[in-house]
């Protein structure tokens, strides 16, 4: 093999300027594909590094957050007692993101774009290069855990920078790059929605057909599983959304092989036996602040207060008062409606207490160990296969109501009928902070509200299936991709 495949062994990264710092650029090493694809091994690496591209801060924890600041039930701080707004978060929850090549200022498709697309070169490579080593099993392994990643980058693209399936599956899409990187691969057009999804079945399907390993910081068969499910009920194909969820959770809906409200409450830090695939932040991907928990987490609680409390603001970063104390950005918080939605039984009510009425609620669902940096993280868990079963059921006409009140149960809530209206509240009780917000919205064609909550400083509402749902095609792909028109860039940027 003469082409150059460079494989970035600590992962460097588009990076940006916050407020307060300067983060530093990431090193980088450049290796011969002779040297990568020489074993098994040694291709091991490349999956590693797309997994950190994957992980990176500047793809997973913003665009989790993203995808849940614009929605209706998370906000960020107006900047109270000493909280300011953090640009991070600001573009994107007012929806004034913009496709220039400044992310920084522009909100998080600059970033999401490309470290997606250089993980999906890495498993482009392994898939590709992988194949010409001898057949053993765990080569073949290898090889299934590449397209599994594929499917995965596909499915988190497709979501965020096209309309959905049954809104129009003939729409333009993301661009299909399914060859290591060469002058070729950077000049292909958009492909339609149906023909990503296609793409996305058949990755997902190889891995979950050929994966034998149960290590779950990679896909396995049951992650595998599981992203089918939602694959296939994003496209409402509600069989296969039943058949792939029943999978992910070994057909058992009882509620046995959820969380306990323990592990629950805890937070989220530590991989568990209902995470089926687990991202850990790590040096490379993450820092001490730009994590999952940094944005959400401040204070367990605040001694002297009652729970929900308001907290003065001279006590606001009291070590006596504050109990597991770790001051990070804490910008993200929770509309005093959504926490209300939450029964004082329930587990998932994790919202000690607030500073400012109209900042919104703290949460501390997301922990961490050491430092704001260190933790694990649910890119995949069986809750979610409860829920695909229920909405599949409820389509199919089944047993809609098993699977919804058992996880209710086991959280601590009251069954409820199993209505479409109920299984999309349940989805918000339970994913919050998860990344799911927007993608629901889309998915299930639902309006934006936020115009009667106090705490929305950008009280945008929108209608169902608005193009605004949509992040724009970055600046650069549009500049450097000839196969890609100014007329193709999605509707409202245009």
């Amino acid at each position: 093999m003469k082409l150059k495949v460079f494989i970035a062994i600590v992962l460097s990264g588009i990076l940006g300027v916050s407020c307060s710092e300067k983060l530093s650029p990431l090193p980088t090493d450049s290796v011969s594909d002779e040297q990568i694809f020489s074993s098994v091994e040694a291709a091991q690496t490349a999956l590693n590094g797309a997994h950190q591209y994957v992980g990176h801060y500047q793809n997973h924890s913003l665009g989790y957050i993203m995808a849940d600041v614009m929605g209706e039930d998370a906000t960020i701080t107006s900047g109270a007692y000493g909280r300011p707004t953090y640009n991070w978060n600001m573009f994107s929850y007012s929806y004034s993101q913009v496709p220039t090549s400044e992310p920084w200022w522009s909100g998080y498709a600059n970033y999401i774009w490309p470290l997606t697309y250089k993980a999906i070169d890495h498993a482009n490579s392994i898939i590709k290069y992988v194949a010409e080593l001898p057949d053993t099993p765990d080569r073949n392994d290898l090889i299934a855990k590449a397209h599994g990643l594929r499917g995965y980058c596909y499915l988190w693209l497709v979501r965020l920078f096209a309309p959905t399936y049954t809104l129009d599956k003939n729409a333009l899409s993301v661009v299909l790059r399914l060859e290591p990187a060469n002058a070729a691969s950077e000049h292909i057009p958009r492909a339609t929605v149906e023909a990503t999804y296609e793409q996305i079945i058949k990755d997902l399907t190889y891995a979950y057909e050929n994966i034998t390993d149960t290590n779950i910081d990679f896909i396995t068969p049951k992650s595998a599983a599981l992203l089918l499910a939602r694959a296939y009920l994003d496209m409402a194909d509600y069989s296969n959304a039943k058949k792939y969820a029943e999978i992910a959770a070994n057909n058992t809906f009882d509620g046995s092989n959820l969380m306990s409200k323990e592990e629950y409450a805890a937070g989220f830090r530590d991989k568990n036996s209902e995470w089926l695939w687990s991202q850990t932040f790590t040096a490379a991907t993450s820092n001490i602040y730009a994590s999952i928990p940094s944005f959400y987490y401040l204070a367990k609680q605040y001694n002297g207060y009652p729970y929900g409390g308001k907290v003065d603001s001279k006590d606001m970063l009291n070590t006596e008062k504050a109990v597991e104390l770790w001051d990070g950005y804490g910008t993200v918080r929770f509309t005093e409606a959504f926490v209300d939605m939450f029964e004082a039984t329930d587990c998932r009510k994790l919202f000690p207490f607030y500073f400012y009425e109209e900042d919104g609620f703290f949460t501390s669902k997301f922990s961490h160990r050491s430092m704001l940096g260190d933790a694990d993280f649910p890119m995949a868990r069986i809750a979610e296969a409860y829920l695909i079963k229920a909405e599949a059921e409820l389509h199919l006409g089944g047993d809609a109501a098993g699977p919804l009140n058992a996880l209710q149960v086991k959280r601590g809530a009251s069954p409820t009928a199993a209505t479409l209206e109920n299984i999309s509240i349940e989805r918000r009780k339970e994913f919050y902070g998860e990344g799911f917000r927007l993608h629901d919205i889309k998915r299930l064609h639902q309006p934006l509200v936020r115009s009667i909550h106090k705490e929305h400083w950008a009280a945008v509402d929108l209608p169902a299936d608005s193009p605004r749902f949509m992040l724009p095609v970055p600046e650069n792909e549009m500049l450097f991709n000839d196969a890609i028109t100014p007329d193709q860039q999605n509707e409202y940027w245009r």
